[in-house]
């Protein structure tokens, strides 16, 4: 957000300078364009991982790439600015921040930047971290979010429009007197007639969408266990509705997502067995070939969760727990802490967004 670099730049100066603030927002807008290169995108990720949980809390260190990249992104403008990483953490994630909420706006018009909604979906799925007690970083973690989920919103209606201009055009086409012969008739046609086709593809995706989620949510039946989902205790219903819900979304994802898992998770339970749970209780709980299938098997998915615990710390604890059995202090590097905990319908919530964010960076023609 290149207009609200002051308020940004508050998380590591509460007062910088209309200077600094000028070159800080010209160094943002550097990143951006950075972003858009070859090298860029891939640097995406790890990026929103800086600016929700720092980029000094263990994950990243001076030589990663997407820390040398903010880092050049300023002394561009700055040559004087320190390089070590323990001194200049929180500068780089105030830039980083301006940057991200740039490509967020962007979010709210008819042609979003290429990066925004991987961006937004990101930082969508880090919303479980804890507000800062910092109250700058709070303000921009409130800010990001809002911004995320507006234009996710925004994004999401704008992909499920019901209107079918090309479709009525083509029901309404006549030739010209010119179109004598088949050869320049089609010539006519067949342009209307593709937009039609592309038309009616989209609706029908959309229709499918709806009526897949509805079957399921009606149906009650989890299809990854085979058993009705009354059958399943809160938390592997939690983990299996998470996964099924958006392998049957369009993305972005309807808001409505979020309730449509709390229906199929908490019906018919006593609240006793809807207590919440911290992520070690509930990844605990999930049985091994569970936490096992919703791991992906792309590299690029693979790379995310290694890079970006913050923003997969459910896919983060399911990796970890096969690979190594326990989480550790490592723990840490999602940002969330030992006491957070939510109700099993919040933990299947997470389960979507994070299965959202991997099948959007395995295959992002989906946008």
């Amino acid at each position: 957000m290149l207009d609200k670099g002051f308020e940004f730049l508050r998380i590591a100066d509460a007062q910088p300078s209309s200077e600094k603030v000028k070159s800080r927002v010209k160094s943002a807008s550097g990143l951006i364009s950075w972003l858009a290169t070859d090298t860029g995108p891939a640097e995406l990720m790890p990026l929103v991982q800086g600016v929700v949980s720092g980029f000094d809390n263990g994950v990243f260190n001076q030589d990663s790439a997407v820390v040398r990249a903010v880092l050049k992104a300023i002394k561009d403008e700055d040559t004087a600015f320190p390089v070590d990483l323990k001194e200049n953490a929180l500068e780089l994630r105030a830039v980083a921040g301006i940057a991200v909420g740039e490509l967020l706006k962007t979010l709210h018009n008819q042609s979003p930047a290429p990066l925004a909604l991987e961006a937004a979906l990101a930082v969508s799925a880090a919303g479980l971290i804890p507000d800062s007690t910092e109250k700058h970083i709070h303000w921009m973690q409130d800010e990001l979010r809002s911004s995320a989920l507006k234009g996710l919103v925004s994004q999401a209606n704008l992909r499920r429009e019901r209107a079918t201009p090309s479709l009525e055009e083509f029901d309404e086409l006549e030739l010209s007197e010119d179109a004598g012969t088949d050869e320049t008739a089609l010539a006519e046609i067949l342009p209307a007639l593709k937009a039609a086709l592309h038309e009616a593809k989209a609706q029908a995706v959309i229709d499918r969408e709806e009526l897949e989620t509805l079957w399921w949510m009606f149906g009650e039946f989890s299809d990854t266990e085979q058993k009705p989902f009354a059958k399943l205790q809160p938390h592997a219903a939690a983990l299996a509705a998470g996964r099924e819900l958006a392998q049957r979304s369009l993305i972005p994802p309807s808001q409505a997502a979020t309730t449509m898992i709390q229906k199929i998770v908490e019906s018919g339970r006593k609240a006793a067995t809807l207590a919440p749970l911290t992520l070690q209780d509930i990844a605990g709980k999930w049985t091994a070939s569970a936490r096992d299938s919703f791991l992906p098997a792309d590299a690029k998915a693979n790379a995310a969760i290694s890079h970006c615990p913050s923003l997969l710390p459910v896919s983060w604890a399911c990796r970890r727990l096969r690979d190594v059995g326990d989480l550790g202090k490592d723990f840490a590097l999602t940002g969330l802490t030992s006491d957070v905990s939510v109700s099993p319908a919040e933990w299947g919530a997470q389960v979507f967004r994070e299965a959202i964010l991997l099948r959007f960076l395995i295959d992002d023609k989906e946008s």
